[in-house]
C-alpha cells in the first residue's frame, strides 16, 4: 500500500520535472529568437514555481531541487545574455537604418535642388 507521503513525493517529483522541462524549453526558445513564446512560457513557469514552493517540499527532494535551481539560474543567465545580444543587434540595425534614411533624404533633397 502506498502512503500519502509517497503519493505527495511522486506528485512533487512530477511537478518539479515539469518546471525543469519548461526551463530547458525557455532556453531553446531564446536560442531560436522566439521571444513571444518565451514570454508566454516564462509566465507559465513562474506560476508553476510559485505553486510548487507554496507547499512544504519533501525532504528527499530538497538537495536535488537546490542543485537544479543552480542549473535553472545558469539557463536564465544565458537567456538574459541572448536577449541583451538581440537588443544590441536591434539597436545597431536601427542606427544603420536611420543612417540610411538620412543619406537617402540628403540625396533626395540634393536631387530636388538640381531640378
Amino acid at each position: 500500500m502506498t502512503s500519502q507521503h509517497e503519493i505527495d513525493l511522486k506528485k512533487q517529483k512530477l511537478a518539479w520535472h515539469d518546471i525543469l522541462d519548461i526551463s530547458s524549453r525557455l532556453l531553446s526558445l531564446a536560442e531560436q529568437n522566439n521571444w513571444q513564446q518565451l514570454d508566454t512560457l516564462h509566465t507559465l513557469r513562474d506560476k508553476k514555481l510559485e505553486r510548487f514552493f507554496s507547499q512544504t517540499i519533501a525532504v528527499e527532494l530538497v538537495e536535488i531541487i537546490q542543485q537544479d535551481i543552480k542549473k535553472i539560474q545558469e539557463q536564465d543567465r544565458h537567456i538574459v545574455q541572448l536577449l541583451e545580444s538581440k537588443r544590441d543587434a536591434l539597436g545597431d540595425e536601427a542606427r544603420n537604418l536611420n543612417q540610411m534614411k538620412r543619406r537617402l533624404n540628403e540625396y533626395l533633397s540634393a536631387d530636388n535642388r538640381k531640378l
